[in-house]
């Protein structure tokens, strides 16, 4: 009689606050495969649900009659590797949340659900495209929408080669446009046939690409030379790139990575935001090949077939967006985190990680290179080099022939008295966006405030119209025809009376960028003006098209919120304008004056990038506060000095470590009650060294009809906020119709 097989058991963590490992039997038939990483299906609390296996071993943790089995488990081929298990790990203990918790947020929700190949819906014509136009006059009366669907297929097969007439219905030119009612129409007059096409997601909109031989300046030499030699060495060594806008540290960021992939290695470069992923894929495919893009705009089975390349190791660069850090590669030799600055580059809901301090800890336990770049370094990177934590490489002038651009200061104040009247455009930039115009060149005008109007008041009863779910103004959005709040999302028609008093006396004020184009529109009424804020970049491809679209003339105005600031390089940019460029000043934030000087050296940044002089206009109404005068004269150090002393006088970061507790609900009284005994029980197990403040309600105090008090924890390091924290032993989560958040290292305090 043979002898049994030994048994194995396998330590699960599943995708709850629990904290906790969970262990499960091993199936005779998975023991011979089964492996950490591997994602599996486990009986818990009555259901079935997702976990990963973390562990094996052959001793049982309990009885194991009250072990149950594992039901099943995923191809090896989706195996999550050793690092992004360990990195997991430590994102669990270090931002205080679940290890199943980090690793649902690493693993695509297309890998998850086991959505494979991305299904893409095509188009076909049947008829001559002469009968086509035929057909369409007689629909143009009475089947418009038919009519025009018609057309715009015909319009786009006329330019293109559509091996068979196919069109994918994902096509920058047919995404969005065409009506899905009239195409279904179209196929049942027998002219169309519509079917699916399995295959990847279409590649990103390419950009002009001029071929050039860049030769590297000493500056740029020097830190290449040093980064080259870290990367052979094949050990963890972590940079700081500090280089003035346009001093080309993405042609760094090229040369490193063409080495690491040379060598076998694999590479990733993270960027803040979806807009810069574009442009930034472009770049890195025209030099390097073959690339992964890892993004949120991606479908769920986009994003899973991205992942499985990589994991199989036939693309070894990815390039995405902050979840980008947990990318499947192997033998990883160098991470980029472009824009380190960036507080998008922090998760806002659980698990409440910051991709740029995570990367770090990934290039740690993959022996890499670690890059964070930027013209103007967070204070806590900033910090971290005089630490010796990160070592520092400085260029301090712009690449080839460009050089900084010249800048001009509007003191609004001044402006508006001088005219009489509020104004969004000082005499002189217009005169100076005329000029630009006239000779061709392109300019690019910033407003950090989407809509029309930014708020509503009652000239009767002095009422503002707020959000009814949050405490926030309504911006009016008048394309739309809607106020809208920037929150939640509630949106209403425009009132003609004031709901609180009935008045039709409704007096519209503030500005955002929909009421700039329509301002530009007026003064310029030849000039062509692209608009980039969330209301318009609402499809897949939106911001690439737009962004391709510039790039290639097509418009001569890009005009934008924080999305167009940073990371951007046009080469016919000659002017920037930075309407109220001191707008995030009164900011109950103590980030408000770094991210102000950030914000606004970064806009003018995208000035005269080429051979061609570039000139920023900055108008503001403090054009004497430390962010704008040090921005404006290209000074980090002065701002810098300015800004860490304050920070050093009341230890704030980067001169102390600061948690977060937010505590919301629907009802205020719960919430206030429910902060003061967290505050309560925090002060009786206070060291001398550390400071809490609060509780007090968060500067939006309701949203989502949720109210939010919030506790500033400040400790002299990160293991002393942990030991502070587990001696609170507060419970996190929901519990009576009351939420409690914990954000470790928060980059907002909203």
């Amino acid at each position: 009689m043979p002898a049994a097989s030994p048994s194995l058991y396998a330590g699960v963590v599943v995708d709850t606050p629990l904290t906790r490992v969970f262990h499960y039997r091993v199936p005779e038939e998975l023991s011979s495969r089964l492996a950490p990483g591997d994602r599996v299906q486990v009986p818990f609390a009555h259901r079935r649900v997702h976990g990963v296996v973390v562990s094996l071993t052959p001793e049982p943790p309990i009885d194991p009659a009250k072990i149950k089995p594992i039901l099943s488990a995923s191809p090896e081929a989706e195996r999550i590797p050793p690092d992004i298990l360990e990195l997991t790990r430590w994102i669990g203990n270090y931002y205080r949340c679940s290890w199943g918790t980090a690793l649902a947020a690493a693993t695509p929700a297309g890998i998850k659900h086991d959505k494979h190949l991305v299904r893409r819906r095509h188009v076909r014509l049947l008829i001559d495209p002469g009968e086509a136009e035929e057909q369409a006059g007689k629909l143009a009366s009475r089947a418009p929408q038919q009519a025009a669907t018609l057309r715009t297929l015909l319009a786009v097969l006329s330019e293109e080669e559509a091996p068979g007439g196919l069109l994918h219905l994902d096509h920058p030119r047919l995404d969005g446009v065409v009506n899905p009612a009239a195409l279904r129409a179209l196929s049942a007059r027998g002219w169309l046939a519509l079917g699916d096409t399995e295959g990847l997601p279409p590649a990103e909109t390419s950009f002009p690409e001029v071929e050039k031989t860049i030769t590297l300046n000493p500056e740029q030499a020097a830190a290449l030379e040093r980064l080259l030699s870290a990367l052979d060495q094949g050990v963890f060594a972590p940079f700081l790139l500090h280089g003035v806008t346009g001093s080309g540290k993405t042609e760094i960021y090229l040369r490193l990575i063409s080495r690491a992939l040379a060598q076998g290695k694999s590479a990733l470069v993270l960027v803040p935001e979806i807009s810069l992923t574009p442009q930034t894929v472009s770049r890195f495919r025209n030099r390097l090949g073959d690339l992964a893009v890892l993004h949120s705009r991606l479908s769920d089975s986009g994003r899973a077939a991205e992942w499985r390349r990589l994991r199989s190791g036939e693309v070894r660069l990815a390039v995405g967006a902050r979840s980008a850090l947990f990318a499947p590669l192997e033998n990883l030799g160098i991470i980029v985190v472009d824009e380190e600055h960036e507080r998008s580059y922090k998760q806002e809901t659980a698990p409440r990680y910051h991709a740029r301090d995570t990367a770090l800890v990934r290039a740690r336990l993959a022996g890499a290179v670690a890059l964070l770049g930027s013209a103007t370094p967070s204070l806590e990177s900033w910090h971290n080099v005089k630490l010796g934590k990160l070592e520092l490489l400085s260029l301090t002038s712009r690449a080839g022939p460009a050089t900084p651009p010249r800048v001009e200061v509007i003191d609004l104040r001044q402006e508006w008295a001088d005219v009489k009247k509020p104004t969004l455009f000082s005499r002189d930039l217009e005169r100076h966006l005329g000029q630009c115009l006239e000779k061709h060149e392109q300019a690019i005008i910033f407003l950090n405030r989407r809509g029309f109007h930014t708020q509503i008041r009652c000239g009767s009863c002095g009422d503002v119209l707020f959000c009814a779910q949050c405490d926030i103004a309504m911006t009016h959005h008048r394309q739309a025809g809607k106020i809208r709040c920037g929150y939640c999302g509630e949106e209403k028609d425009v009132p003609e009376l004031c709901p609180a008093c009935g008045s039709p006396a409704l007096k519209f004020g503030g500005s955002g960028t929909e009421r700039v184009e329509d301002v530009l529109q007026r003064i310029f009424p030849r000039a062509r003006t692209l608009r980039m804020d969330s209301d318009t970049m609402t499809n897949r491809d939106s911001h690439s098209q737009a962004l391709a679209a510039f790039a290639g003339g097509a418009y001569d105005i890009l005009l934008g919120t924080q999305m167009i600031a940073k990371g951007l390089d046009f080469p016919n940019v000659t002017l920037v304008g930075v309407l109220m460029a001191d707008a995030a000043l009164g900011r109950s934030d103590f980030r408000a004056a770094e991210h102000t000087f950030q914000l606004v050296t970064q806009v003018i940044g995208r000035a005269g990038r080429a051979a061609k002089a570039g000139l920023a206009v900055v108008q503001a109404f403090q054009p004497g506060h430390p962010a704008i005068r040090f921005a404006v004269e290209h000074d980090y150090a002065a701002f810098v000095a300015a800004e860490t002393q304050d920070r050093a006088r009341h230890s704030y970061p980067p001169f102390g470590r600061l948690a977060r507790i937010i505590v919301s609900g629907r009802e205020r009284r719960q919430v206030e009650e429910r902060a003061k005994q967290l505050g309560q029980a925090a002060r009786k197990t206070m060291p001398g060294k550390y400071r809490l403040l609060g509780p007090a309600p968060c500067e939006v105090e309701r949203v989502e009809a949720n109210f939010r008090h919030h506790l500033l924890i400040f400790a002299p390091d990160n293991r002393a906020i942990a030991t502070w924290l587990d001696a609170m032993a507060i419970k996190y989560g929901e519990d009576g119709g009351i939420r409690v958040i914990l954000d470790i290292d928060p980059a907002s305090l909203q």
